[in-house]
């Protein structure tokens, strides 16, 4: 609380504010469970910022660590923005199209591989592969089920697949 009195009289000397529907006060950190537990208020606190869900977590050693996975929201939005970019491409050359979904899974493996995030990752490419899909689908006059379009589509036109993670933690 004196954190959130002093961050408001430093930004007023700038001629800012505090956007008090977009702040508040939560308990986080290496002793937020206990905290929590001691005060009956449920889980630690849990917020995003910069696209990732920032939350309370355990190593594999038992010991607090700062955890991300990207956001909800922002996965539900890239996803869209996939289906629209399918959508809009759809009478472009197959390879042109493949090479830009290349790079544009690229890009989100760079952004998002971050410690911690590895279901996220894979989750995201198992639904732009059901999407492609669908578009390869859409694209010709026979369709293709998925089935058909695992076995014979993706081992001659494969997809970037997510390699390392960024340990944000590396001393």
């Amino acid at each position: 609380m004196r954190f959130q009195a002093v961050l408001v009289k430093r930004l007023a000397r700038f001629g800012l504010s505090l956007a008090e529907e977009k702040s508040s006060l939560l308990r986080f950190g290496r002793f937020a469970e206990r905290d929590c537990r001691e005060m009956n208020e449920g889980k630690p606190g849990v917020f995003d910022f910069l696209g990732f869900t920032h939350y309370c977590g355990h190593s594999r050693a038992g010991r607090y660590k700062l955890k991300r996975k990207t956001s909800k929201k922002k996965l539900r939005q890239k996803l869209q923005a996939m289906k629209d970019w399918l959508r809009s491409n759809l009478s472009t050359p197959s390879e042109q199209v493949w090479q830009t979904l290349n790079r544009k899974l690229r890009g989100h493996y760079q952004y998002y591989g971050v410690s911690d995030n590895w279901d996220y990752l894979l989750s995201y490419r198992d639904k732009v592969i059901e999407l492609v899909s669908r578009w390869i689908s859409r694209r010709s006059q026979r369709s293709m089920s998925k089935t058909d379009f695992y076995k014979q589509f993706l081992p001659g036109h494969p997809l970037v697949r997510p390699q390392r993670l960024t340990n944000l933690f590396a001393n």
